[in-house]
């Protein structure tokens, strides 16, 4: 499995549009497995990578995300603080409260 979440990260950074939110969605499928690999990429230097690990992190809606993604709201990149913002949303609906203390 990790072979597999080791080649679709590559994809959401360096894919097209459709094999990003491809790649986003298998990795959602995989789960919390895929969590170690998305919080690298969220702490990547290329913005298009850390927004679509935020997206990815909302869609698998592990609270172990929380933290990082409360750091991402403060990413100097627009995208990547909206999606990290509706990730924890995302979180926090799902399982009634996302562990950030706000909620």
């Amino acid at each position: 499995m990790t072979d597999r979440i080791g080649a679709l990260i590559p994809l959401l950074h360096d894919g097209e549009s459709a094999e990003r939110m491809t790649a986003a969605k298998a990795l959602a499928g995989i789960g919390p497995a895929a969590l170690p690999e998305l919080l690298i990429a969220l702490g990547d230097p290329d913005p298009r990578l850390r927004m679509w690990a935020a997206y990815t992190l909302g869609m698998i809606g592990d609270k172990g995300a929380v933290p990082a993604l409360m750091s991402a709201l403060e990413d100097g990149d627009p995208g990547v603080a909206k999606w990290a913002a509706a990730a924890l949303r995302r979180i926090r609906d799902a399982t009634g409260g996302c562990g950030c203390r706000s909620c």
